[in-house]
Formats: C-alpha cells, sequence, structure tokens
C-alpha cells in the first residue's frame, strides 16, 4: 500500500495513533495544547465543505433536537444509571460525564462516517449553548458544586466558532479531497496518540476498580452508540442521519469533563473520563471499519 494510501485511511492512522500512544505515552509536554489544536485543525478540515446556508432550515433545526435528547437524554441517564454502581468519587467522575456535553469530534467523525456535517455541526452548537445551563444545574443538584461554565464558552469559541471561520479561508484554496482527507486523518491521529497516550496511567490503578470502570465504558459507548443504531435503523432513518445520531448517543466531551474533574475536585474524579476515552477511540475505529457495512 502507497504512503498516501495508507494517510487516506481512517482506520489505520486512527489504530497506529491509539496503539502508539498506549506505547510511547503520548507527547511529553503541552498535550493539552496539542490535542486543542489538533481537534481544531480537524474541525476546520471537516467544515470546508459546509456552507452556512446549508445550517439553516426546519431539517436542521430537528436533527439539533433529537441529538439533543439522544445525548443530553438517553445517554445522561445511562451514565447516571452506572453512576449508582460506583462509590464516592469515583461516583462524581460519572455524574461529571453525565452532565457534559457531547464532544466536538462528533462533527469530524460524521464527516468521517459519510454523515451530514452541517446536521453534525449544528446540532453541537446547540448542545453546547443548552450545557450552559444544563452542565453546572446537573452538576450543583447531583455533586453540590457547580462547574463554572467558562470552559465551555472557551470550547465553544475555540474548537466551533474559530474553525467555522478559518474553514473559509482553507475553500478558497481549493485542496483535493485526497489531501484534505490525509490532513485530517493525520490531525486526528495526533488527537489520539496524545489522549490515549496521556492517560494510559488510568489502566495503572486498583485492578478491580479498573475492570468495572473498563466495563461500564463499553456499555456506555459500544452499548449505547450499538442500540441507537439498530432502533434507527429499525425505523429507516437514512444512514446519512444515523451516523452522527450513533456519535451523539456515544460520545461526551471527555477532555472537558476529565479537567474539570481534576480542576474541582480530586484526580481519581477523572478516573472514568481518562479511561472511557480509550474505549472511545476504539469506538471509533470500529465505526470506521464496519460502519460501511451496516445497511443504508
Amino acid at each position: 500500500m502507497r504512503p498516501a494510501s495508507i494517510l487516506e485511511s481512517f482506520p489505520i492512522t486512527m489504530t497506529a495513533g491509539l496503539v502508539l500512544g498506549l506505547l510511547l505515552g503520548g507527547f511529553p509536554v503541552l498535550t493539552k495544547e496539542i490535542s486543542m489544536a489538533a481537534l481544531a485543525v480537524a474541525m476546520t478540515l471537516s467544515l470546508t465543505s459546509v456552507t452556512l446556508a446549508q445550517t439553516r432550515g426546519r431539517d436542521h433545526v430537528r436533527h439539533a433536537a433529537w441529538a439533543l435528547v439522544i445525548n443530553y437524554g438517553f445517554l445522561t441517564a445511562l451514565i447516571l444509571v452506572i453512576a449508582l454502581f460506583f462509590e464516592d468519587d469515583v461516583r462524581n467522575g460519572w455524574i461529571l460525564m453525565a452532565a457534559a456535553p457531547s464532544a466536538i469530534s462528533v462533527v469530524p467523525f460524521t464527516t468521517i462516517l459519510g454523515g451530514q456535517t452541517s446536521k453534525a455541526l449544528f446540532s453541537t452548537a446547540v448542545n453546547y449553548v443548552v450545557a450552559l445551563v444544563l452542565m453546572p444545574a446537573l452538576t450543583l443538584l447531583l455533586i453540590g458544586s457547580a462547574v463554572d461554565v467558562t470552559s465551555l464558552i472557551i470550547y465553544v469559541m475555540l474548537l466551533i466558532v474559530l474553525p467555522m471561520a478559518l474553514s473559509r479561508a482553507v475553500m478558497r484554496m481549493k485542496i483535493s479531497k485526497p489531501v484534505n482527507t490525509s490532513m485530517l486523518n493525520i490531525s486526528m491521529a495526533v488527537l489520539i496518540f496524545a489522549v490515549a497516550g496521556a492517560n494510559r496511567a488510568a489502566f495503572q490503578g486498583e485492578l478491580m476498580i479498573v475492570a468495572a470502570i473498563s466495563v461500564a465504558c463499553v456499555v456506555r459507548t459500544f452499548g449505547s452508540g450499538l442500540l441507537t443504531e439498530v432502533v434507527l435503523r429499525r425505523a429507516r432513518i437514512s444512514k446519512a442521519d444515523r451516523a452522527s445520531y450513533v456519535l451523539f448517543s456515544s460520545y461526551k466531551n471527555l477532555g472537558l469533563t476529565a479537567t474539570l474533574a481534576i480542576a474541582l475536585f480530586a484526580p481519581i474524579v477523572a478516573v472514568p473520563a481518562t479511561i472511557c476515552i480509550v474505549f472511545e477511540v476504539v469506538w471509533v475505529v470500529f465505526l470506521i471499519r464496519f460502519y460501511p457495512r451496516f445497511p443504508e
């Protein structure tokens, strides 16, 4: 296989990023900054196929409403049920995850899966606007400490607004599709390398707790995603729409969750999020490998 073909293969680049991250431990410094920069680049490249006019319309509003129900209804409820099986700080880690909005990476992953990027972008923006109210409210109600919305606003500006603006300039460069795909895959591989490597230490804790959290992560990610796929397929929802719904049903902003857990509570509160990050990486590699085989 030619090097160019390897870079155009999302499963290969993501698997390489995951394996190398777990083996090498990611970047020695500036992990957070590199991760955010890589995601911003991936967002920018993903949005080059989206015009502002495409983010308007009743179908986008409907998609955003369902994405909100799936992410802040179904997935949040599932995570809160999982939290009941844990105690103290670990339980708070699950609650903080349940209160978080969807991962911003839902947008580039939707592009890669062949879904409708404009709908994923609009739905993600709505999700974060709602999160400005829901996340502090849920954490105050269930943990007794409300998170600061400043971090959410920074995420929205740096990872949604800025990439949308930069994508307009990139569109004028008329980058070929193979080059755009390769650059998108490289940026996502850098992100996966950084987060997987930075969180591998989470698997070195007490074996029984790590095993229990890992099982819960599989249910939370693979279980919720596959259930959503089956239900929507039987409802005859097109694959283009199902792709983003499946991602909204299985992805929370775990980087934000882990950061807030360490800043507001104790490091152990971040363990569920850090372990789930690795399973989310495996999940998207699974989707890229097998999703094309799913019925339309």
